[in-house]
């Protein structure tokens, strides 16, 4: 894959504001989550997550598409601004879906460990992330 510039944190921080899940999150909390991202790039085709595997990072898609899959069938697609690997990260189960690149990817990978050490200084930042989760629950049922 064609080696693209890396987002600047001041970038990151626009990026993460601009998606649901950090919608309510303060732009300082938001410095910090930036300053722990990674910037991945996947090529179309590559699996990120196989079901049934641990999962260690949550990932926000800022450019491309990833199907997301379970027992083989395609349950959704995600986008850019979309995230995935929330639930399995947050909880620590293993994935109960395969996501795969059907695109070129361009996501922030952020480590679950780092992102829970984060919230268990930052209650602000906490009642956020539980916002966005009962949106997504909501949004779901």
């Amino acid at each position: 894959m064609s080696q693209e510039k890396e987002l600047s944190t001041i970038e990151k921080v626009l990026f993460l504001k601009s998606i649901d899940f950090f919608a309510d999150a303060a732009i300082e909390d938001l410095g910090r989550v930036a300053a722990l991202t990674a910037d991945v790039r996947l090529s179309g085709g590559e699996t990120i997550i196989r079901e049934g595997d641990l999962v260690d990072a949550i990932y926000f898609v800022v450019k491309g598409r990833v199907e997301v899959q379970r027992n083989g069938k395609r349950i959704r697609e995600v986008g850019a601004k979309g995230a995935f690997a929330i639930v399995a990260a947050l909880d620590q189960e293993p994935a109960v879906h395969t996501v795969s690149a059907l695109e070129p990817v361009h996501t922030l990978k952020l480590n679950v460990q780092d992102f829970h050490d984060m919230l268990s200084v930052d209650y602000e930042l906490v009642r956020a992330v539980f916002r966005a989760l009962c949106g997504m629950i909501r949004e779901n049922h």
